[in-house]
């Protein structure tokens, strides 16, 4: 939390001025609130009323003028407010080669779930890198929704829903079916909807 008193101070002129001005009783009981806000250790975080309204301002001030956030939360912005993706730089150099079935082998998808499983392919099982897989996805903002049904006699369903065209729905099983087909001892069929698609895995 110190940070957040440095970067006060840091931007804070050494010029100080005197604004009189009416606030409403909530905004009043938020600023005291926040003014005696403790960290961890019993240190008050602002301490100052005039720093609690200070840091309000400059989160006011980043939110509208993107460019003064960190990196980090200025990608989180765009995915939600943009509709942007994230992409791998090899799955992307594929896209724009003019030929997009060669992401379905150029691409880094193995090590995408690795990274969100924390753990190499080979120490997962298919239940394992189908939900890393099903995250990392979600994450990268390719669909609204994904679901995992498992049946008794061992298949499983995976559901993605887009908002979408259904090439985009037919790209994405073929992807996906040749990910899993060529990574796993499994058999993958696949089904297009207009804004979704399934897959039906079975080990074999």
């Amino acid at each position: 939390m110190n940070n957040i008193n440095n970067q006060i101070d840091k931007k804070s002129s050494s010029e100080k001025i005197h604004i009189h001005t009416t606030i409403p009783t909530h905004i009043k009981e938020l600023i005291d609130k926040y003014s005696e806000m403790e960290d961890r250790d019993g240190n008050k975080i602002f301490g100052k009323k005039s720093k609690v309204i200070e840091r309000a301002l400059q989160l006011l001030d980043n939110y509208y003028n993107p460019k003064e956030n960190d990196i980090e939360i200025i990608w989180c912005r765009a995915r939600e407010e943009l509709n942007m993706v994230l992409v791998g730089k090899t799955t992307f150099l594929s896209y724009i080669s003019g030929n997009t079935k060669k992401a379905y082998k150029d691409n880094i998808a193995v090590e995408a779930v690795e990274w969100y499983n924390s753990k190499r392919i080979e120490e997962m099982d298919l239940d394992e890198f189908l939900m890393g897989l099903k995250g990392m996805w979600l994450v990268a903002n390719y669909f609204r929704k994904i679901e995992i049904i498992k049946y008794d006699e061992g298949a499983i369903q995976m559901t993605f829903n887009h908002e979408l065209t259904r090439e985009y729905g037919k790209f994405w099983a073929g992807y996906f079916k040749s990910l899993l087909e060529n990574n796993w001892n499994c058999s993958v069929q696949k089904s297009i909807r207009n804004e979704s698609f399934y897959l039906i895995i079975k080990e074999d």
